[in-house]
């Protein structure tokens, strides 16, 4: 069995026992367990974008961000009460989205906002809840902004727990050639980029052009 299966196995085993037993205290010890899907969201996102692990703490503002980009776009919306939802909800998403896209990469990207899909994520996710909390039976817990939040960060510490006793034991079990997550600095936007074309390959393996 080669190197790279067992450390995907140890990390899988790991993984859904960890995950299963991290979510626990939070569907004891809140009101909010019918929401508990909502902490894998955090972890998703972490593998998504191959980050490292103080990638979290970007994660989380950004997150935070989008969530505060749902509150304006809702506040606008209530400033404009004869405008149709779906054209409200067709115009206003878009020109949010817009604003993300383009305010978060360039004037945000080398700060702990500029992580792109995080602050999409809190927008969306704010928007869902929001058009879902009226539609809840009588007596079912209602969600807010700050409990969205608090549950993405929630998910976010679980990810380092995970991250942290992964890495103990991989380390034990396969040696230092093995880590959950990268141990480099990720991107601004912390996407990972895009990898160089055959062309651009062959162009550095040849090296800089004869001048004239």
């Amino acid at each position: 069995m080669s190197m790279q299966t067992k450390g995907t196995l140890v990390q899988a085993a790991l993984g859904a026992i960890l995950i299963t037993v991290l979510m626990l205290p939070f569907q004891a010890l809140t009101p909010f367990a019918p929401y508990t899907g909502l902490l894998i969201l955090p972890v998703l996102l972490f593998f998504a974008l191959q980050a490292p692990p103080k990638a979290l703490i970007g994660m989380f503002l950004s997150f935070a961000a989008g969530v505060g980009w749902a509150a304006l776009f809702m506040l606008v919306a209530g400033a404009l009460p004869g405008v149709p939802l779906p054209a409200l909800l067709g115009v206003g998403v878009t020109v949010v989205i817009f604003l993300v896209l383009a305010v978060h990469p360039i004037l945000l990207g080398r700060t702990p906002f500029g992580v792109v899909p995080a602050v999409l994520l809190g927008f969306v996710e704010s928007l869902l809840w929001m058009m879902l909390d009226p539609a809840l039976g009588e007596g079912a817990p209602r969600l807010n902004p700050l409990w969205l939040i608090g549950i993405f960060g929630y998910g976010c510490a679980m990810t380092l727990v995970l991250l942290l006793v992964q890495d103990k034991v991989l380390t034990a079990v396969l040696g230092d050639q093995w880590r959950s997550a990268p141990s480099k600095d990720a991107p601004s936007s912390q996407i990972p980029p895009t990898p160089p074309t055959h062309a651009q390959t062959v162009r550095r393996a040849a090296g800089p052009a004869p001048e004239a």
